[in-house]
C-alpha cells in the first residue's frame, strides 16, 4: 500500500446543496458587504431613526450564524439563524442564510418557504432567484428551475449563476449541447472561474470530445502554482488523457488526484485503471486493493479485480 495516500474517506459536500455554487458566492460577499454597513446596536441612529432592538439583535445573531457557518459548525449556525428570523421576519438576509443552513441538512422545503419569503422581501434579486432554482432543481423539479433561472435572467440578462442554472437544467434533462452553451456564455461573464469550467469540461467529456475537455482543464490548471491543483481537476485531466488513450500521463494524473487531499476509491479505481491498461499489472493490483479498503461495495473497483485475476491468476489477489 502507498504511504503517501491517506485512506479516510473522502472530503466531500455533505450533500448535494452543500457545496458553493456561483449563486451562493453571491449572496455571501453581498451581504458580507452590507453588514459593514449596518449599525451595530438598537441606539446607532440613521437617517430613519434609532435602530429597534430585535432588528439590531436580529443583525448581530445573523453574523454570529454565518460565522458558525464559515466554522462548519452547522448546528449552531442553525439554531442562531432561526433566532434571528424570530427577532425579525423582516429581515431576508436572516431568512437567505437560514435557507443555507436547512439546506446543508438537506430540510428542502423548509429552505425554499425561507428563501420564497427572502425573495418577497428584497424584491427582484437574481442571486436570490438563483439560489432558489438550484434547491429546486436538487429536488427534480425542472420547470420551477427553469422559472427561477429565466427570471434572473430578466432582471440581469449578464448575470453568469443563471446561465450557469441554466446549463445544470440542460444536463439534467439530456441536452449536453444545450448545457454547454450556456455554460460557455456563463464563462463569458465571469471569465476564469472554477466551477465553469469544470461544468464545460464535464460537458465536453459527455460529449466524447476529451480532446477539448483536456484543453479547458489545462487551462484551468494553468491558473495554480504546480503542487496546488485542485483533485477535481486532476482526476478529470486523468480521465480525458484515458479517453485519448495517453495511459501513461493519465497515471501522472490520477496518482497527483490521489496524493492531493484524501483519494477517494473512485480516484483509485481509476488509476489502477489506467496502471493496467499501461501494463503496470503489479501497481494496479495493489491500487485496486487500496480501493477496495477504502470503500468494499465500490462494484467498478471490484470488477476490474476480478478482471485482473481471471487475466492474472497465479499473481492476481483474490476479491472476498
Amino acid at each position: 500500500m502507498r504511504s503517501n495516500r491517506s485512506t479516510n474517506s473522502p472530503d466531500r459536500p455533505r450533500h448535494r446543496c452543500a457545496a458553493r455554487s456561483p449563486a451562493v458566492v453571491v449572496l455571501r460577499a453581498s451581504v458580507v458587504l452590507a453588514a459593514l454597513a449596518l449599525p451595530c446596536g438598537c441606539k446607532t441612529l440613521s437617517k430613519q431613526g434609532p435602530v429597534p432592538q430585535s432588528v439590531a439583535t436580529c443583525r448581530q445573531l445573523t453574523q454570529q450564524g454565518i460565522h458558525a457557518m464559515d466554522r462548519g459548525d452547522w448546528k449552531r449556525a442553525e439554531t442562531l439563524l432561526a433566532r434571528a428570523v424570530e427577532m425579525s421576519k423582516t429581515d431576508p438576509d436572516a431568512r437567505r442564510h437560514y435557507a443555507e443552513a436547512l439546506c446543508h441538512r438537506e430540510a428542502m422545503q423548509e429552505a425554499l418557504l425561507q428563501l420564497d419569503e427572502a425573495r418577497k422581501l428584497t424584491g427582484e434579486d437574481p442571486a436570490l432567484l438563483v439560489r432558489t432554482g438550484e434547491v429546486h432543481l436538487s429536488l427534480a423539479r425542472i420547470s420551477d428551475a427553469t422559472r427561477m433561472a429565466d427570471e434572473a435572467l430578466r432582471v440581469d440578462p449578464r448575470f453568469a449563476p443563471a446561465w450557469a442554472l441554466r446549463g445544470r437544467v440542460a444536463t439534467a434533462t439530456g441536452q449536453p449541447r444545450q448545457a454547454l452553451a450556456d455554460y460557455q456564455r456563463a464563462l463569458g461573464y465571469l471569465q476564469g472561474d472554477h466551477d465553469l469550467t469544470i461544468l464545460v469540461a464535464e460537458t465536453y467529456r459527455e460529449l466524447n470530445e476529451p480532446e477539448r475537455a483536456l484543453a479547458a482543464l489545462q487551462l484551468l490548471a494553468d491558473g495554480y502554482s504546480p503542487g496546488e491543483e485542485p483533485q477535481r481537476v486532476l482526476y478529470l485531466e486523468g480521465l480525458a488523457l484515458t479517453a485519448l488513450r495517453r495511459y501513461d500521463d493519465a497515471v501522472r494524473s490520477f496518482s497527483r488526484a490521489a496524493s492531493r487531499d484524501r483519494p477517494t476509491a473512485e480516484i483509485l479505481y481509476r488509476l489502477a485503471e489506467a496502471e493496467m491498461l499501461n501494463g503496470r499489472w503489479g501497481e494496479a493490483q495493489s491500487t485496486v486493493q487500496e480501493a477496495l479498503a477504502l470503500a468494499p461495495d465500490h462494484a467498478p473497483s471490484r470488477a476490474l479485480a476480478e478482471r485482473m485475476a481471471l487475466a492474472t491468476p497465479a499473481s492476481a489477489t483474490v476479491v472476498r
